[in-house]
């Protein structure tokens, strides 16, 4: 059974294995995420990670098409590549900017954050090199417990970024939270109280820097998060984070798919792959199938996962190579080489979304999005819906 790929399919598939991302529905999640926001609160569409494994200038087009007006990245290389693509508005780099990186960026636009007095003294002479300020977002560190300043050490980092005012410009105040998406909201709403109780005393010294404090959790469970942006990241690939199904309509972009490459009848007693993990207790179809553990397909997946092939639900079988992995096509209609099986995605009635994959082998669907490397070519579908 040959299965078609999406209507409006930008470009012909290239090799044997492709990811179609949807950007209609990056558009749309973005759309219902700023509505959720509400007035006066902007979106930051994180796309860091290649956009969560989209592919970082399809997911960034299809959020600003959505209404974001602010795109999220963790290194400066990707912010570079953004702005290459030629996406103009307002960029954050929410990691650690190197300081031989911080003049590239003041010279491309990129707001980036800042954690301690030398990450400020480094800016500082970055805006110097360059001769005009840089934007930087002060990020505090209120229980996440990776970058940020500590609170004992505000004060330290307030005299830091004052000393320096006329060189950096303090455009945001923000935080992250540990976890949002626990089944209690507790921590995060102590968090959020460290985080208002800090900025109390430093509104007047920066009274023009936005506050930002909400990831996907944070902005779907908590209301008094949002302040003057919301940075959003999972659910804007349609994955609710934990605790929060239900409370914006979101839905999946990614697909994947791969060719199968051959197919073959096993005996009793055959094996499959290395280290003969998979062998057949009867006669068997099986499919090989032209992506491995290089394209994104988690070893663990072996003897544990599925794909979509000939209209049915099929297991992987076996050990996952580098390059392949092998299906057991037994109950699946008719299959041959050059037939698409999906490894994530819809297809024939059967659904296989990241959230589910990550279940079945033990990690989460951030990871399996990810995952899917850069040999795997990005193609946009539905693009002619997405006004740019």
């Amino acid at each position: 059974m040959t299965s078609s790929p999406p209507h409006d399919v930008t470009s012909a598939p290239v090799g044997t294995k492709w990811a179609e991302v949807d950007v209609a529905a990056l558009r749309d999640n973005a759309a219902a995420l700023r509505r959720w926001a509400g007035e006066g609160c902007a979106l930051m569409a994180m796309v860091k990670a290649n956009g969560y494994g989209h592919g970082a200038v399809h997911a960034a087009r299809a959020a600003l098409a959505g209404g974001a007006t602010w795109l999220g990245v963790s290194s400066i290389p990707e912010a570079v590549a953004l702005r290459s693509a030629g996406l103009a508005g307002p960029i954050l780099n929410v990691g650690w900017t190197m300081p031989s990186e911080m003049a590239a960026a003041g010279a491309a636009g990129v707001d980036i954050a800042v954690f301690s007095p030398a990450d400020v003294a480094a800016a500082r002479q970055a805006a110097r090199d360059i001769a005009a300020p840089l934007r930087v977002h002060w990020k505090i560190d209120t229980g996440m417990g990776r970058l940020g300043t500590r609170i004992e050490d505000i004060a330290a980092m307030r005299d830091a970024l004052l000393t320096a005012r006329g060189d950096l410009e303090v455009a945001g105040l923000f935080t992250h939270f540990a976890s949002a998406d626990d089944a209690s909201t507790d921590f995060a709403a102590s968090q959020h109280q460290r985080f208002l109780d800090v900025v109390a005393h430093l509104r007047d010294d920066f009274s023009g820097a936005l506050l930002h404090t909400a990831n996907s959790a944070a902005a779907l469970r908590v209301r008094a998060t949002h302040h003057d942006m919301v940075r959003l990241g999972i659910a804007l690939y349609g994955y609710p984070p934990d605790h929060c199904e239900g409370v914006v309509d979101v839905r999946p972009a990614l697909s994947v798919r791969a060719a199968v490459t051959m197919v073959k009848e096993l005996q009793p007693g055959d094996s499959v792959g290395y280290g003969r993990e998979w062998t057949a207790e009867g006669r068997t179809l099986v499919a090989l199938v032209a992506a491995g553990y290089a394209d994104g397909v988690d070893r663990r997946n072996g003897n544990r996962g599925v794909v979509i092939a000939g209209g049915a639900i099929c297991p992987i079988i076996g050990r996952v190579s580098m390059d392949q992995l092998t299906i057991d096509i037994s109950d699946a209609g008719p299959t041959r080489a050059g037939d698409m099986v999906t490894l994530l995605g819809a297809d024939g009635g059967h659904v296989i979304d990241a959230a589910a994959a990550g279940r079945r082998i033990g990690t989460i669907c951030y990871e399996v999005l990810c995952a899917v490397s850069a040999r795997v070519p990005r193609i946009a579908v539905n693009a002619s819906e997405v006004v740019r």
